[in-house]
């Protein structure tokens, strides 16, 4: 039973978001970290390129087939209960690290520990503590979360490289465990609430500051479409519409890893130096943090599902700009386009779901669905490196990619809010006008 007394408390969901944006920030080390390790762990070791990247094969294969693992999980015991136990896996898993020297140590801490910790205690949990806390404001809650992890990354590079030149790649593994136990365990386990009914407030605000008036107001218009009934997973995955989001996700994820991979390289192919790509990475990143923030607040006033779509053709554009010159200053423009798309698209995601299928299984399906892309999507950087491999040339992958993402527009564009079985068609508007 809630505890009333808690009403008189301020808005406990902004502290969720702090909260969870700080996570956000740790949880860039799981993935993103270890190209940056790589070349001194090479060095050390001798190991090769292609051998030592099995690491961050099974980082991402062990992501997602924890999907619908982490979604039962967050269903039954609550995402607090996730986070903290997800990220003491990344924790133990950075800590082995520290101490590693075989390639079956580096496979069982990069790979599986690190991996599973993304995905029991990375975005599926903490997107679900937002879900729970934000309904009306639920693209700005999204949006300043993952904002604030992405703009961590702009920093995570230099100061990871910074770090193991001043005191070695074993005390940075150290130091990334003991941020991860202080930030991603222990301050969530302490600070974290799963439900605003834990604290007798509800979403969007406490129960006490609701104006009596405002139910005789006339209601606006939704923004965007919003589920009357949620669906469990096995209802969601029966529909249309999930599957057709899912063939979405998976060619998003496939076209993205792709670039990511080896849009440095394929700079430097053309003939940019090294300075020069990493600087245009950097401008990347950058603008698809600000996008991040900048979709929260869009998604308050304009339609999500037309935000996905505008943020995709975007994206295409950007990828034609960067095949068809080789010019510094439109590069540039490449990577601004692509940034900003990008973090569109990012937010998006993850508000389309719970808006279509409702929040109460949105651990399930979200699982269920990362389950397909995390794994399609791990393929994209392989398989474009085997197409410069064979050709000589990233080109025909990119120009794949531009292909890819056309597909996957289309999906999207298809994917149109479904009706829960429990509603009749006399008894619901047709929710795609909306």
């Amino acid at each position: 039973m809630a505890d009333t007394r808690s009403n008189d408390r301020k808005f406990y969901g902004w502290i969720n978001l702090v909260v969870v944006g700080v996570i956000g920030v740790i949880g860039g080390f799981y993935i993103a970290s270890f190209s940056y390790f790589m070349p001194f762990l090479i060095e050390d070791f001798g190991w090769l390129y292609g051998t030592i990247s099995w690491g961050a094969t099974i980082n991402l294969m062990a992501m997602g087939f924890c999907g619908p693992v982490a979604g039962f999980f967050i269903m039954k015991f609550g995402a607090r209960r996730a986070i903290v136990l997800g990220n003491f896996l990344g924790f133990a898993g950075f800590f082995l690290l520290y101490f590693h020297s075989y390639l079956w140590q580096l496979f069982l801490g990069q790979g599986l520990l690190v991996g599973t910790a993304a995905g029991l205690g990375g975005m599926l949990a903490t997107t679900t503590v937002v879900n729970n806390w934000f309904v009306k404001k639920r693209s700005l809650g999204l949006g300043i979360a993952l904002g604030t992890g992405g703009g961590g990354g702009i920093f995570m590079g230099p100061a990871i490289v910074a770090f193991i030149n001043a005191y070695g790649w074993r005390t940075a593994y150290l130091a990334i465990s003991l941020l991860v136990l202080v930030f991603a365990v222990i301050i969530p386990g302490i600070l974290i609430r799963n439900k605003p009914e834990d604290l007798g407030q509800i979403p969007d605000g406490p129960a006490h500051l609701k104006n009596p008036a405002d139910d005789r107001k006339p209601l606006k218009p939704k923004v965007s479409y919003k589920t009357p009934v949620d669906f469990t997973t096995g209802e969601a995955i029966r529909t249309r519409c999930l599957w057709l989001l899912i063939a979405y996700y998976c060619m998003n994820m496939l076209a993205m890893n792709a670039l990511m991979a080896h849009q440095v390289n394929y700079l430097m192919d053309i003939g940019f130096s090294a300075i020069v790509a990493s600087f245009a990475l950097s401008v990347m990143v950058g603008l698809m943090t600000f996008s991040q923030f900048g979709t929260g607040f869009l998604g308050m006033k304009f339609n999500i599902h037309s935000i996905a779509i505008g943020a995709e053709v975007l994206k295409a554009i950007g990828i034609v700009i960067l095949v068809s010159t080789s010019s510094y200053p439109f590069v540039l423009v490449y990577m601004v386009v692509l940034g900003l798309s990008f973090g569109a698209m990012i937010v998006t995601m993850m508000n389309i779901l719970p808006n279509y299928f409702g929040i109460s299984h949105y651990p399930g399906i979200m699982g269920f669905a990362r389950l397909f892309f995390a794994i399609i999507g791990s393929f994209g950087a392989p398989i474009a490196g085997f197409i410069r491999d064979t050709t000589g040339s990233f080109l025909p992958a990119f120009q794949a990619v531009i292909v890819i993402i056309l597909v996957g527009i289309l999906c999207l564009a298809l994917a149109k809010p479904p009706v829960h079985p429990s509603l009749s068609a006399s008894q619901t508007k047709d929710p795609s006008a909306a």
